[in-house]
């Protein structure tokens, strides 16, 4: 795949982290920076660039926050926050074995 050109300063890729860890769509995210949206989702798609990296950064750090705040939760006592935690960690554990069996060690 071609990547068209488009060069996002520092701000703009924090913008990216920021919209992503709120569950924007790459061109939702586009729209928010006035950039092409054929550009921008060219280059989302590659797995090696910026843009992809940091929007991949920004759903893993909410994620983590999450997490690590039901742990929290989980731990003082609250049976929901613990079921919900107990969940989320069977469905990471199911989802790396179904990837290593189709994959191998890649990602």
């Amino acid at each position: 795949m071609k990547l068209l050109p488009l060069r996002l300063s520092d701000e703009q890729l924090t913008a990216v982290e920021d919209l992503a860890a709120v569950n924007y769509s790459p061109e939702k995210i586009a729209l928010y920076l006035d950039v092409s949206k054929e550009a921008f989702l060219s280059h989302y798609y590659d797995h090696m660039s910026d843009i992809r990296q940091a929007y991949d950064k920004g759903q893993l750090q909410a994620e983590f926050m999450i997490n690590q705040k039901q742990l929290e939760l989980a731990k003082s006592g609250n049976i929901t926050a613990a079921q919900i935690f107990l969940k989320e960690s069977e469905r990471v554990r199911v989802d790396n074995i179904r990837k290593q069996v189709l994959f191998g060690n890649e990602d």
